[in-house]
């Protein structure tokens, strides 16, 4: 693989969070310029993410019969002229409408780039590999609600300049190309129900999805209130998400290679409860930075473990995006599940998606057991039908 075909997939890795998280820090001032409530600059944020998640429940079954290649280049194409749009349009439901779009787009980039880097990277090199593609994920999440943050000094709408700039790249640099992946890599096809495994695993990218990856505009809002911190001032905090993700995800992908899926994402979980549980309270800004930070790690790191336990199970290729997709209705319904819990009572809109990830804790834990009791090194190779 040349290293400007690397860079493209890396380039994709930070442009789906990047886009995003792009509102997640100046949602008052996006309001003020359409001249909508809070509550519907919220929505625009879910009009992005369902559609984004819908799709990406069967988008790597496009894999099947068309390169992976030909299908990234199609939808950042897609994601070019969205961002065009999104840079100057005066109207709102405009504005709704091509977000929506460039969510479409980009549920044919994430899990299709992660089945070129599996078709592409040794096997005892694949979370290595992840955890990379992920620590630009992580810059994504970093550097969107300081991008947006800053760029509202003067105009918001200059943030997804920089969206067509790297779809530009993208497009023009294009990535390995790879012909349609085989029908049947080496599963049972005639299984028609997902395994227990499968579901858990569905389960817990949404919990991460609703309590982790989507607080983001939740935090912004929260040290807003409590600290009385502007637009960049928000976005220095939320970036702080990111910045932990970025700096130690890598060193996650390494452990779980290691160390073992299974168990770094159940310390990951473990992680994810106590930042949240004790985030709302902290008296100071900085310690919630701190906490916010840990908060995304232990979400990136969730992601990875789940990523890798999927990825090396029959099947993996056509069920990745499937499993991911979770993560993104979970992100989808935080803005219209939290906010009002949040207008109601600050600590319960963290505290409320802390349960959800005690929940796939315990679930996680559950299919570890039952795997070592069985013989199958964790659960981890486990597919009993459901």
């Amino acid at each position: 693989m040349k290293k400007t075909q690397q860079a493209a997939i890396l380039a994709g890795g930070f442009l789906g969070p990047f886009t995003g998280q792009s509102l997640a820090v100046i949602l008052p001032q996006f309001a003020d310029s359409f001249g909508i409530t809070l509550g519907q600059a919220a929505l625009t944020m879910s009009f992005y993410l369902f559609p984004f998640a819908t799709l990406m429940l069967f988008s790597t079954w496009l894999v099947r019969r068309i390169s992976p290649t030909k299908v990234v280049l199609t939808a950042y194409t897609v994601v070019l002229s969205a961002a065009v749009i999104l840079t100057i349009t005066p109207v709102w439901w405009l504005f709704l409408i091509t977000f929506a779009l460039a969510g479409s787009a980009n549920a044919f980039t994430m899990p299709v780039l992660q089945i070129i880097l599996k078709r592409t990277t040794p096997p005892e090199k694949l979370g290595s590999a992840l955890g990379t593609y992920a620590t630009m994920q992580s810059l994504g999440l970093l550097s969107a609600p300081l991008v947006s943050g800053l760029a509202s000094v003067v105009n918001w709408r200059l943030t997804y300049v920089l969206v067509a700039v790297v779809a530009l790249f993208i497009v023009v640099v294009q990535v390995p190309y790879l012909p349609a992946q085989p029908v049947d890599d080496g599963a049972d096809t005639g299984r028609r129900f997902f395994s227990w495994a499968e579901i858990i695993h569905m389960l817990t990218c949404f919990a991460i999805g609703f309590g982790l990856i989507g607080m983001s505009f939740l935090v912004a809002l929260h040290v807003g209130e409590a600290f009385g911190l502007g637009s960049v001032g928000r976005g220095l905090v939320v970036m702080c998400g990111g910045l932990g993700a970025f700096l130690l995800v890598r060193a996650v992908g390494r452990a779980a290679d290691a160390a073992g899926a299974r168990t770094v994402m159940l310390a990951s979980l473990l992680g994810g409860v106590v930042m949240l549980v004790l985030l709302p309270v902290v008296p100071s800004v900085w310690f919630v930075a701190l906490l916010w930070g840990g908060a995304t790690l232990a979400a990136q790191g969730v992601q990875i473990t789940v990523n890798l336990l999927v990825l090396r199970s029959p099947k993996g290729t056509t069920m990745i995006s499937t499993v991911q997709a979770f993560r993104f209705f979970g992100s989808s319904a935080t803005p219209v599940l939290l906010l009002p819990v949040y207008q109601g009572h600050v600590g319960w809109s963290f505290w409320v998606p802390a349960l959800g990830l005690v929940a796939a804790l315990a679930l996680q834990a559950t299919v570890g057991f039952a795997g070592r009791a069985g013989g199958k090194g964790g659960g981890e190779q486990a597919q009993s039908p459901a």
